[in-house]
C-alpha cells in the first residue's frame, strides 16, 4: 500500500512540475506573438505568482518521491550487468535528479540554474523522461 501511494503522489506532482513546463513553453511563450511586450510581461507575472506557490513544492515531491520509487524498482544487478529495465531507469532518475537539484537550487537558495536560464531544456528533458517511462517496460531502447 505505501508503494501505491508513493507512487500516486509521484505522479502528480510529476502532473504538476511537467504541466508548468508545457503550460510556459507552448502557451505563454507563444503569447508573445500576440501581446505587447507590456501585456505579456503582465500576463506571465500573473500566473508565475501562482506558479511559485506550488510546482517547487511539487518538484520537491517528485525527487523525493522518485528517489524511493527507484530504491523499490531498481532491482539487484545480475552478473550479466544492468538489464535495459534498469539503464533506462537510471537515465530517468539522472534526468528526474538533476532536474530537481537544478530547480531546488534555484528556488530555494537563489543559486543560478545550471546550463540554461529558459524553462526549455527543463521541458525537453521532461519529454525525454516520459519516453523512457514508456520504452523501459518493453526492454528495448
Amino acid at each position: 500500500m505505501l508503494y501505491l501511494s508513493v507512487k500516486l503522489i509521484h505522479i502528480f506532482s510529476v502532473f504538476i512540475y511537467g504541466g508548468f513546463l508545457f503550460t510556459d513553453n507552448l502557451f505563454l511563450a507563444k503569447m508573445k506573438n500576440d501581446l505587447s511586450d507590456d501585456e505579456h510581461s503582465k500576463v506571465r507575472e500573473y500566473f508565475m505568482q501562482y506558479v511559485r506557490k506550488v510546482v517547487p513544492k511539487a518538484l520537491v515531491v517528485a525527487v523525493i518521491s522518485g528517489i524511493y520509487l527507484l530504491h523499490e524498482n531498481f532491482g539487484t544487478i545480475s552478473a550479466d550487468g544492468l538489464s535495459s529495465f534498469q539503464i533506462m531507469l537510471g537515465l530517468k532518475a539522472f534526468l528526474g535528479l538533476w532536474l530537481g537539484a537544478r530547480g531546488i537550487l534555484q528556488v530555494f537558495f537563489g543559486i543560478q540554474p545550471f546550463i540554461f536560464k529558459s524553462h526549455l531544456v527543463p521541458f525537453i528533458l521532461v519529454i525525454i523522461i516520459i519516453f523512457l517511462s514508456q520504452a523501459m517496460h518493453y526492454g528495448s531502447f
